[in-house]
């Protein structure tokens, strides 16, 4: 099965400077792909080539199976929403999607009931745009986005601004988009959250592909981190500078060391500093989460002498 969006060899630049280097990636049908990295990592001029919005120096781009320049030829197959979409505030919630409907030209799709209960505001529809919240005019948004019966639908830091409400809510909505088979590309820098829905991950940085894997892959191939505590602090450091491939990532004020044992295992690691002549208090390997799989991204680039924004 072909996938929904490929993204091949991408390099984009403004002028002299490289915003998008040599990233690719796939979104698989029926999944939920997330775009992931810092604010300015890329993500939005990544999705903008990808959408046919922006040209590119570089590259190969397909969107249900047509280069990006032919996106138009996918007839409301695919729907975007971008961070700080605009809505007719003098409408109601209804009429924005009526209109929506009129100006698009989506005669069939989801009717405005439908898309209203999908995204959870069902009870708002006889309100006006301009007396929403943000997480519900986000919502109505995707509403929008979705009366065409999309088979992609593209979203841009759909979280950025929401309270804890806001955002429960828009991950449930992933939730149930997935359900009904609906694949859905989004981009965040919201990591934890991220993690709760994902399928499929690509991770970015400096407009570089850190990553790109399943999220089950993600997780279980991140190399182990430890935090440790042992005193002297100074001691300890000369000691595992001796272990083979132990590297000190990180030694924070409070004496905590960030350390990336490689081949050395956590037993090892604690003997040798005990052998050191270190009284240790703390020893603990860090739970695999799409957050420190970035942590350890950002270590292994630093590590190899690439300059990393802090």
């Amino acid at each position: 099965m072909p996938a929904a969006l490929s993204v091949r060899n991408l390099v984009k630049s403004y002028g002299s400077v490289r915003a998008v280097q040599d990233v690719s990636f796939e979104v698989p049908q029926g999944s939920v792909c997330g775009l992931l990295g810092p604010n300015g990592s890329g993500k939005t001029t990544t999705l903008s080539c990808a959408l046919g919005l922006l040209p590119f120096d570089k590259g190969a781009i397909e969107v249900l199976g047509l280069p990006a320049h032919r996106i138009h030829d996918t007839a409301g197959r695919v729907a975007v929403v971008f961070d700080g979409a605009t809505l007719a505030d003098g409408l109601t919630c209804r009429q924005n999607l009526q209109y929506a409907r009129r100006t698009l030209g989506h005669a069939g799709g989801r009717s405005d009931d439908e898309a209203l209960q999908l995204t959870g505001i069902a009870e708002l529809a006889g309100r006006r745009a301009g007396g929403l919240s943000l997480g519900q005019r986000r919502r109505l948004s995707i509403a929008r986005a979705l009366i065409g019966r999309p088979e992609l639908l593209v979203l841009d830091e759909p979280l950025s601004g929401l309270d804890t409400v806001g955002v429960r809510a828009m991950l449930q909505l992933f939730t149930r988009l997935h359900e009904q088979g609906l694949t859905v590309l989004v981009s965040s820098h919201r990591l934890p959250e991220m993690e709760t829905i994902l399928t499929r991950a690509a991770i970015i940085m400096g407009g570089r592909l850190l990553r790109e894997a399943s999220l089950d892959e993600l997780l279980q191939g991140q190399r182990l981190r430890l935090r440790v505590r042992a005193a002297p602090a100074p001691d300890a450091v000369a000691a595992l500078a001796r272990l083979p491939g132990v590297t000190v990532l990180e030694r924070r004020p409070d004496d905590e060391l960030i350390v990336l044992p490689g081949p050395t295992s956590p037993a090892a690691v604690n003997a040798a500093l005990v052998a050191a002549g270190c009284a240790v208090s703390a020893l603990v390997p860090e739970r695999s989460t799409l957050l420190s799989v970035f942590e350890s991204l950002v270590d292994e680039q630093r590590a190899q002498g690439v300059e990393v924004p802090a």
